[in-house]
This record gives structure tokens, sequence and C-alpha cells, in this order.
């Protein structure tokens, strides 16, 4: 057999996936209200299967499910325990075991009962069996020497109570059963938008248990509850990244917005549901105020709004910023729908917002038109767009009501327009493609589920690379451009369909190290935009150190946001598209 190295991306991914599944699908799997340890332990090598059927039979004689992974080449092996702390027999079941498991490594295999992982307080009680008395003395005298007091991690490695690994252990409350599986890895924290700003997923999760540990009338719970709307349901973008990074799949952002749900009373839903079903008159408003506030300086506007906040709620006004364009053309282009080879569904941000300032003197709807006439791929812009959403405003913020009145209204729509399914339905924003492919479903009536199931939508990343490309000719390159890959992109599996398009319009394309979710969420930005320039403040950092030609995403409200942070005028890589392959 030949080892051979792992280059291609999707299969490191894979494989790496699998690796760090293995704790967390256990973890997943254990009880509801146990706690998971995790220990791992070496032996030599030549007594690896011995060792490991040993293990397996211990942790069957002691009632734990067998649960056992490592690096066999070393001897290197890692098991997991679950037990209920707050049960006084599971705890002295627990004791029982790590008293023989400690006796098999040390006496039959003559092992190391710490092969990766720290001594930490588990292995404390045993450390004079492993080392013997004279090196554990020295330990002892180093010990005194350093901390005469014992000030310095109390109870871990070093401690004379035979017990010391039976005290303090954590307790696991039942919580929210979306993330009641949550073994706290951590796995999440690198990519929530709120990680250097408030809370991550992991410490959501860890906080809500706090709050159910807590007696009530407890002054720590009192404190976690003043505190908790804001540094952990404001503040969360709801992106749910952290669902794509948990290899179990545990979507935090769900939770929030569950949260939200039920903060709203029936005034609100009833509020948001009207808004919903009025929602072409919503549209033509926001445009009015766009045009209104291009003729009114920002400095005015952000204290009109500022105290606006003040007054009514800063989770229900949004904040005025710079970076907002002025409104899109109430018009769209006139489109035939014989011969139509896709039904063109314009998002209701690029129906309320235009492009950047000094950007492409095209609108996104005109640009993808033009686009699919010249690969022969025409498409229809239906007539009655106006007041069809992809729900997420609604879902983002926990309104059902109004959720469910879009959700059933866009499919009912497309189901029409795309004449049951047999024309796929584009959409030109990633998040919005994401709502209707996927986060509406919940909210359909079964006969819109079904309609919903025979629909093909499709973003318009994916469309455009797959069905314009292959006829289009790039005349006009320009020199480099940067992107920005959204999180409804990363759902959706289409970050390489950006790239691919990119590198067809510019001739070298960076992608940031840092790109991770924008945090503007829809209008989370103008709520809190202190979550979005502080998701993005890594990113915004290697966006600047470098000039570059053009700036490019697919999503409105990202573009807004990283623009915002930035000061560079972000678009859609599909406008750029329509330039770069003009015929001169």
């Amino acid at each position: 057999m030949t080892n051979t190295f792992v280059a291609d991306p999707r299969t490191v991914r894979t494989y790496w996936h699998a690796r760090e599944a293995f704790m967390t699908a256990v973890g997943k799997a254990r009880p509801t209200g146990t706690t998971l340890i995790t220990e791992d332990f070496a032996v030599p090598p030549l007594h690896l299967a011995e060792a490991c059927e040993a293990l397996l039979e211990m942790q069957r004689r002691h009632g734990y499910d067998a649960a056992v992974a490592g690096h066999a080449a070393h001897g290197n092996l890692h098991f997991l325990l679950a037990l209920d702390a707050a049960r006084p027999e599971d705890v002295e079941r627990y004791g029982a075991f790590m008293d023989e498991f400690c006796a098999m490594v040390v006496d039959r295999f003559d092992g190391s009962l710490k092969a990766e992982h720290a001594t930490g307080r588990n292995m404390t009680p045993f450390l004079a069996a492993e080392w013997g008395p004279r090196a554990t003395d020295v330990m002892w005298r180093i010990k005194r020497t350093l901390d005469p007091h014992g000030v310095l991690a109390p109870g871990v490695v070093l401690d004379r109570d035979p017990r010391a690994h039976l005290r303090h252990l954590k307790t696991i409350p039942t919580i929210e059963a979306i993330a009641d599986p949550c073994v706290e890895c951590g796995f999440c924290e690198p990519v929530c938008p709120s990680r250097d700003l408030t809370t991550t997923p992991r410490q959501r999760i860890v906080l809500r248990r706090e709050m159910l540990r807590q007696p009530a009338g407890s002054p720590v719970l009192d404190g976690l509850l003043d505190s908790y709307g804001y540094d952990a349901v404001d503040t969360c973008a709801g992106d749910s990244t952290c669902r794509i990074a948990c290899p179990v799949g545990i979507d935090t952002g769900a939770m929030m917005k569950a949260f939200r749900h039920r903060r709203h009373g029936e005034r609100a839903e009833r509020t948001a549901q009207r808004a919903a079903e009025h929602f072409a008159a919503v549209e033509t408003s926001v445009r009015a105020a766009l045009g209104v506030a291009e003729h009114v300086a920002d400095g005015l506007l952000h204290r009109v709004t500022a105290l606006a906040r003040k007054a009514v709620s800063p989770d229900l006004v949004p904040e005025w910023i710079s970076a907002i364009p002025g409104p899109a053309s109430a018009r769209l282009p006139r489109t035939r729908r014989e011969g139509a080879a896709a039904v063109y569904f314009v998002a209701c941000v690029n129906r309320v917002f235009s492009g950047p300032a000094g950007g492409e003197p095209l609108s996104l709807p005109e640009a993808v038109v033009r686009l699919a006439e010249r690969a022969g791929r025409p498409v229809w812009v239906p007539s009655d767009l106006a007041g069809s959403c992809c729900a997420t405003i609604w879902h983002s913020k926990g309104y059902d009501d109004g959720n469910a009145v879009m959700a059933n209204r866009t499919v009912e729509r497309a189901w029409e327009w795309t004449d049951g399914g047999r024309l796929p339905l584009v959409v030109d924003a990633s998040s919005c493609a994401l709502g209707i492919g996927h986060e509406i479903i919940p909210y359909l009536t079964p006969e819109n589920r079904r309609r919903h199931g025979r629909l093909d939508v499709v973003d318009s990343l994916v469309w455009a690379a797959r069905e314009l490309l292959p006829h289009l000719t790039a005349v006009d390159k320009v020199g480099s451009a940067v992107i920005h890959p959204t999180c409804s992109m990363r759902h959706l599996g289409d970050v390489e369909r950006l790239e691919e398009l990119a590198r067809f319009v510019a001739d070298e394309v960076s992608v940031p190290v840092y790109a991770e979710c924008c945090g503007f969420a829809g209008d989370r930005g103008l709520l809190h935009r202190e979550l979005t320039e502080s998701a993005t403040a890594h990113e915004a950092q290697e966006v600047l150190a470098c000039d570059h030609d053009a700036y490019l995403s697919a999503n409105r409200t990202c573009e807004i946001g990283m623009e915002h942070v930035t000061g560079r005028p972000y678009q859609s890589v599909l406008l750029l598209l329509e330039r770069v392959t003009r015929p001169r």
C-alpha cells in the first residue's frame, strides 16, 4: 500500500470534517443532561490491539457506550464517556471505571495515562501510580517553591485528595433541543461574526446552560438575563455559518431567532404580518425615503436615526450609514416571456437599492438581462415582482406570521411564473436564493411545499457560470479584483462559482484569508453597525492593504456592509461581467 499526499481541497475538507466529527458525533448521541468526558492514553504500539480490546470490554462492563479512536502508529488512543454529574451513582460508577482504567494502563501495559492531552484534574489521584513516589515528590517540591500558598490551579495535576477527579464535575442542564447536543468543542467560534464583539455560538450555549444551573433569585442569573439580550440575541447575525462549522450541524443562529420570536407580542406579530401583506407599498416607501435622503447630509440623517433609536429601540430602528446607496429605479427592464430560458427574480434589495456611487452605469437587473441576451439565454422579468420577497426580513427577526405570509405568496407566484417549475427561477442575491430555495420551506402550506419541491431555484452566480460563460467572451478584463464570498454562498456551495466568474473578468483575483460572514445580515448591520465593523475588521485590513480595480460580491446588503468598512465600491460580479463582455 502506498501513501499519497492529498491536495484536493474538497477531499481535504472531507477528511478533516470526519476527523473533527468523532467527538461531536458521540456527544450528539449522548443522553440529554449528561457531560461528555474525553480522555487519551498511550501504550507501546505492540500492545495496541490488546489495549483496545481491554478498554472496550471495560467500557461495556461499566455501562458506557464504546467510543474509541486514535493514532494507531503511535499507540495513542482517545475515548469518550458520558455521565450525569448531577447523579451521585453516576459519579461513583465513573470513579470505579477510572480506578480500573488507570491500573490497566500503568500496571498491565506499562503505558502513559496521557499522550496528547494535558494531565489536568482527572489524572491527579493517579500521578504517583504512574511516576512513582520519588518523581512525584520532586513535583511537589517544585510546586511548593514556585507556589507556596497553592493559589495556582488548585486541585489540578497535584492534589492529595484521592477523589480530586470526582469533585466539581460539570453538570449539563437540558436546554433547547436545537443546541442541547453541543459538547462545547468550539469549532463554531472562528466563523462567528460576533466572536470579537460579544459572544460566540459556544458561549451563547454555555451561558444558556449556566442560566438553568442558577437558582431563582440568584444575582448571577439576574446578570445573565440582563446581558444576554444584547450579547447573545441581538448581536447574533443569524447567518448560521456555525451550523456549517459544527461537525454535527448545530444551528445556534436558529436558536437566537427563536428567542427573538419569543420577545414579540401579538401586536408586533400583527404589524410584521401587515408589512408582509402590503410589502409592495413598503418597497415604494423605502425607495422614496432613499430618494429624499440623497439630498440630506449624512450627519443630519445619522443624528435623526440615533434619536429615533433611543426613542423606539436600537433593535428595530436602523442607523444611517454613509454607505447606504440611493434608490433603485422603480422600473424594471422590459422582457418577453416567449422564448425565455429562465424567470429572473429581481430580489427586493436590488429593487430598492441602487449600485455603488461611481459604479457601473447599468443597474443590476439591466446588466443581467443584457448578459442573458448576449449569451443567447434570454430571461423574463415578471411584471408583478413587487411585493414578493425571500421572507428573510421576517425570518431573521423571528416574525413567524409575516414569514409565512411572504413565503407562501412567493412560492405561489413562482409557480405561475415558472409554468409549474418548467423554467428555472434565477435569483440575483445569494441570501435570497438561499431563502427561497431552502429557508422558507418550514413555513409553507402542504400544497405550496409540494409546489416548492418542483421549483428549480438557482442562484444567479451558478446560472451565470453554467449557462452564460460558455457563450461569452471577455473583451476587456480588469487587472485585479478582490471578492467577498457571503455566508449564503457558503450555505449554497457557491463560493467557487464567485471565484470562477471573478477570474473570467479579472487577470488577478484575491480572496481574503479572513473573508467570513460580514455580519450585515440583511439589516442587522444597520441595527448594530458594530457587528459588521467587528466581523470584517481583519478582512477589511487585508482588502485595504492593496489597491484593486474591482471589489466584487453578489449580495447587495453585504456589498453595502463591505463598502461601509472599507470605503471601497463593492458591487455584483455580474455588473462587471456585463461590462467586460460588452462588444466594442
